[in-house]
């Protein structure tokens, strides 16, 4: 059975590989909390794990998906823009994390979601960790990778 991640993110290079890891997860707005009082959002959603496809020959019996949760710290703002939590069991695909450095450590990570949807945070650093839980299972389904739009 394919192994789980986990990783941390500090750094912006760090949200690259990070978001490459999340690409095409799948979650819905019930899945999602902003905790003001601990500073903290959490998602939790089912990845699709890339990593598998690394493996030759890359097909379906090697695509997998699994449950992961994403904990993002230090969060002093949420900014939401197209989700509604009014419909808190609609599904949402997640396209890609994108990072930019503010001030001192400061951060501003954006959820980007496929239909336009974006949730913005204000962070006082970088604090993100992903964490899969459960097994994965598998998928007949693998998701098109950015990096292959434009060749189907």
């Amino acid at each position: 059975m394919p192994k789980a991640l986990k990783l941390y993110a500090t750094e912006v290079d760090d949200m690259d590989i990070l978001s490459a890891a999340v690409e095409r997860l799948i979650t819905s707005p019930g899945e999602m909390s902003f905790l003001k009082g601990s500073r903290a959002f959490l998602l939790v959603g089912s990845r699709f794990k890339w990593e598998d496809t690394n493996t030759e020959p890359d097909t379906a019996a090697n695509w997998h998906r699994i449950r992961s949760g994403i904990y993002i710290g230090d969060v002093l703002n949420v900014r939401t823009r197209g989700i509604s939590q009014e419909t808190p069991t609609e599904a949402l695909e997640l396209l890609n994390l994108s990072t930019q450095r503010g001030t001192d450590a400061a951060a501003e990570i954006c959820l980007n979601f496929a239909g336009g949807g974006t949730i913005c945070l204000d962070t006082e650093c970088i604090n993100v960790t992903l964490t899969d839980t459960g097994e994965a299972w598998h998928t007949e389904h693998k998701p098109v990778h950015a990096d292959d739009a434009g060749s189907k």
